[in-house]
């Protein structure tokens, strides 16, 4: 995302690679610029080399998925917020400053995940 002086607008999203997590493909990816202040990036996560992922497997992407969005966060300004929708858990939402999160993780075929950032405040 383009780390410029203009910190009340969202112009693009991350790069497909910086999505990416070791021992999966993605199976979709799209990214939903709904206006200048919010824009979504949907990723659906498989398996890279099994049919499904474990229930461990999937505990540890759950994990890779929120340490994505707190680095993501990390490279904004201080204003723009990332969140994560886990779209296979009941839309359970992932939070950066969230201390206790966690999801009761199955064996699944695919995990779905909106990426979300947006403009928390103005400055």
């Amino acid at each position: 995302m383009e780390e410029g002086k203009i910190k009340n607008t969202i112009t693009r999203s991350f790069e497909l690679q910086d999505y990416r997590i070791k021992g999966t493909e993605l199976s979709g990816f799209w990214a939903d610029l709904l206006s200048k202040e919010e824009l979504t990036v949907d990723v659906n996560y498989r398996p890279e080399n099994e049919k499904v992922f474990s229930p461990a497997e999937t505990e540890a992407l759950v994990r890779e998925v929120c340490g994505k969005c707190k680095s993501f966060e990390a490279r904004l300004p201080e204003n723009i917020k990332c969140e994560a929708t886990f779209k296979d858990f009941g839309e359970k939402v992932y939070k950066t400053d969230q201390p206790d999160f966690g999801l009761k993780p199955g064996e699944m075929d695919e995990v779905k995940v909106a990426y979300r950032f947006y403009v928390a405040y103005y400055v």
